[in-house]
């Protein structure tokens, strides 16, 4: 916009103002007197000139005495940017009706959510969208589940914009989830002084992140939310199954074991029933009274000797499929808002075996016995526990004695965590198993490093190419003071290092952690990889130095942690973190699990359960007919549907697992899927099959059909924004978005009172008094 000028006249001397001002008039007045008794009895017009001339000298050489100053503020402003973003999820386009007793049906339906925000932003005779646009850069964004649609925009006063105004979003309101989170940062992005984000919304997250931790993010850069909430927050009669949990998958000779939770809105006392049904058989069912008191919780119990099974023309024989539902029972049956959210499928695995990790330490410490506690509530673990009894022989140590006593049952597990121990407590044979394991089965390292330094024994010999580091002379790092970690830009790509559900704020969680106590001092060998860094204040590198190095060795990959303190986080939080990093780490190091094999493919997903527009990752081995791992083969994967081809993927080399290949399939729909794999694009595919499930959990959507408020207030608050019902939005929100403009103000200052034209003004007029006197010959 074009800048904008004040002038003011201010005074800053060591005398009041009102004072200096006063004395000048009196001493100006008082010169007039005098002169005025000197030339009363001339009679030329021009008499009284010299008089005024001496008085106005006078007058401005006294109001020096005030310090004038000229100030001339010029104001550069430029206009805020303004995001809008509208939820276009499914939840959008439910109608908010008025309550009623006794659950009785309402007399009027209003209008959907998102016809409500279509018209305050874009209706009537002045849209609230052509408010903004005159002092803001406008920005309309349509939040699509998963994915951003920008609409508009209206920048620099209409010098960028992508056209009209429109008229409707011209979308329809179906999205089957919200995400608050990266969704919304896709939105915003990129950040830039000035910016405000405006959400319309009923703040119904249903998708992957956090948008606390997101908001927390914004309110770091600077950018504040301000959340339109839209909906009712008195819920209408309505029963709806908000989630299921349980396991993905179970063995055939256990129970599963699991909860439903179910959203409970209706009149109190309402009779219904939840149950759990497969292939039309009932497996489980409860029935119970409604209190209309929101999230309530059923625990189930199933032998899974009981399921069905699969129909013989089924290809895989292991899936199961439930059917979880809930109902209204009787008379009222018809009481819901909508029965859209009353059903919820659940696909369920059947394993044969579980995966096996074998732990070896020198001694119990705190670490490796909260690790083996962790695999050994995992059911889809088996683990083993060996510490060193400190034998005098070493050839009678219970490491020696408990390590698996052949190759054949050692090549069986998936995973090694190998700890403060010594070299010299295995025997030359179980080290080149244990090498082989690495190095051709594939398999999984994780090496655990301790105060008493054994861990060192193990870079020589033939053991020392698993090595990912080397060890330096040891600093003095007790005298270290709040041992913290930090995650490397390899460290923050990483997955299994992911402690929070917003990447975006995973790397500032880390240092926050609890400190360590102690670490050991190494450097990365040339191909490893740091993933993260410890960090003190009085180390002599700011980068600090290596505490998690990776490096992959043949077929398998070795993860090197350099401290046995990460137990101390747990402390006040359990297992929030602790946990969760051992078991991530788990899945990534250890061998990559495959659920069809034969003598030249071994075919595997990431997961065995997916919901609704998630990729699944597959995960191909390749062997030649010798039965050696192909690391140069190029093989391509096929994806089915329902019987029918529907992708051919090219996959890449893992850098993780050597002749392992990966890649990501498009977003899956509902349905039976099967994969099938060629080793290259010439080659012929295998008859092996993978066959996977996409079950439908119904739409979230559905499941809450009220606004969360505190959401939204929460996202507003951390931000330094505002929430706003809807039918506040249109007379305040402006006045709210003026404080993102960004004012740029140029002060020039000019000091009247020693300036050369102010002494110049004086002795002209004192020049030219002079000249009249002469002229008058009252010189």
């Amino acid at each position: 916009m074009n800048p904008t000028t004040e002038t003011s006249l201010r005074f800053t001397g060591d005398y009041p103002a009102l004072a200096v001002w006063g004395l000048a008039f009196g001493l100006a007045a008082a010169m007039w007197f005098l002169y005025r008794r000197e030339v009363r009895l001339l009679s030329s017009p021009l008499a009284w000139v010299p008089a005024a001339l001496r008085s106005a000298a006078v007058f401005l050489a006294v109001l020096v005495l005030s310090g004038p100053v000229l100030r001339n503020e010029t104001t550069m402003r430029q206009l805020g940017r303004v995001i809008l973003a509208i939820d276009t999820s499914a939840s959008m386009n439910l109608e908010d009706d008025p309550p009623t007793a006794d659950g009785e049906p309402p007399p009027t339906r209003s209008e959907a959510r998102i016809t409500r925000a279509q018209k305050l932003l874009l209706g009537g005779t002045s849209p609230l969208l052509d408010k903004l646009k005159e002092t803001q850069d406008v920005e309309l964004v349509l939040l699509r589940g998963g994915q951003t649609q920008r609409l508009w925009w209206h920048r620099q006063g209409g010098k960028d914009t992508s056209g009209e105004m429109p008229q409707s979003f011209d979308v329809p309101a179906d999205a089957a989830t919200t995400n608050l989170d990266s969704v919304l940062s896709e939105a915003v992005a990129p950040v830039s002084p000035g910016t405000a984000l405006v959400l319309f919304s009923d703040g119904q997250h249903n998708g992957p992140g956090s948008p606390e931790e997101f908001a927390s993010t914004m309110r770091q850069s600077g950018v504040p939310i301000f959340t339109i909430g839209f909906g009712s927050e008195i819920p209408p009669p309505d029963l709806s199954i908000l989630n299921v949990l349980t396991a993905e998958s179970v063995f055939a000779e256990e129970n599963l074991q699991g909860r439903i939770l179910v959203s409970d809105s209706l009149p109190a006392g309402t009779p219904a029933q939840v149950r759990i049904t497969s292939a039309s058989k009932t497996l489980w069912e409860q029935n119970f009274s409604a209190e209309g008191k929101g999230e309530r919780r059923f625990d189930f119990t199933i032998p899974v000797k009981e399921l069905p099974e699969n129909s013989a023309t089924a290809n895989d024989k292991t899936l199961r499929r439930l059917n979880v539902q809930v109902a209204v029972l009787g008379e009222r049956s018809n009481i819901e808002k909508t029965r859209a959210n009353n059903n919820r499928e659940i696909a369920l695995h059947l394993l044969s075996k579980k995966r096996k990790v074998l732990i070896l330490d020198g001694r119990p410490r705190w670490e490796t016995r909260y690790i083996h506690n962790h695999f050994d509530r995992d059911d889809r673990w088996e683990v083993k526990l060996v510490f060193n009894d400190y034998a005098e022989k070493s050839d009678s140590s219970a490491l020696r004695k408990n390590f698996p006593q052949t190759r054949e049952e050692l090549l069986t597990y998936d995973l090694i965590l190998l700890g403060d121990v010594s070299v010299s407590n295995f025997s030359s044979q179980q080290l080149d198993w244990l090498v082989e394991f690495v190095e051709k089965r594939g398999g999984g390292l994780i090496l655990i490093d301790g105060a008493h330094g054994h861990l060192r024994t193990w870079a020589q010999g033939k053991t020392a190419p698993l090595m990912p580091i080397v060890w330096t002379e040891n600093a003095a790092t007790s005298a270290l003071k709040k041992i913290s970690w930090k995650l490397s830009s390899d460290g923050e790509r990483e997955t299994a290092l992911r402690l929070s559900d917003s990447p975006s704020a995973n790397s500032t969680l880390w240092p926050t952690l609890p400190a360590m106590r102690w670490f050991s001092v190494a450097k990365a060998l040339p191909g490893s990889t740091i993933l993260a860094h410890f960090q003190a204040a009085n180390l002599p590198t700011d980068e600090g130095l290596p505490a998690a190095v990776f490096r992959p060795a043949g077929a398998g990959a070795v993860l090197y942690i350099g401290t046995d303190d990460l137990w101390r986080w747990r402390y006040q939080v359990g297992d929030l973190y602790h946990q969760r990093l051992w078991m991530q780490l788990a899945a990534w190091i250890s061998a990559p699990p495959f659920q069809a094999e034969d003598r030249r493919f071994s075919i595997g997903t990431d997961h065995l359960r997916y919901t609704p527009g998630e990729p699944s990752e597959i995960r191909v081995r390749v062997r030649d007919s010798s039965g050696n791992l192909m690391s140069q083969a190029e093989p391509r994967a096929f994806l089915y549907h329902e019987g029918k081809e529907v992708a051919t993927l090219q996959l890449e080399p893992d850098p993780t697992h050597f002749g392992i290949y990966r890649t990501l399939t498009p977003p899956l729909k509902s349905g039976s899927y099967e994969v099938a794999v060629a080793e290259n694009a010439s080659a012929p595919r295998s008859d092996l099959r993978l066959s996977l499930h996409v079950a439908d959990p119904g739409n979230p959507e559905w499941a809450t059909l009220t606004m969360n408020r505190p959401l939204l207030e929460t996202m507003a608050t951390v931000t330094g924004g505002r929430f706003l019902r809807e039918e506040q939005a249109a007379s305040e929100l402006p006045q709210l978005l003026k404080s993102v403009d960004r004012k740029q103000s140029t002060v020039n200052e000019t000091l009247l009172w020693s300036s050369w034209w102010w002494f110049g003004a004086i002795i002209s007029l004192l020049t030219a008094e002079w000249l009249l006197r002469k002229r008058l010959r009252l010189v």
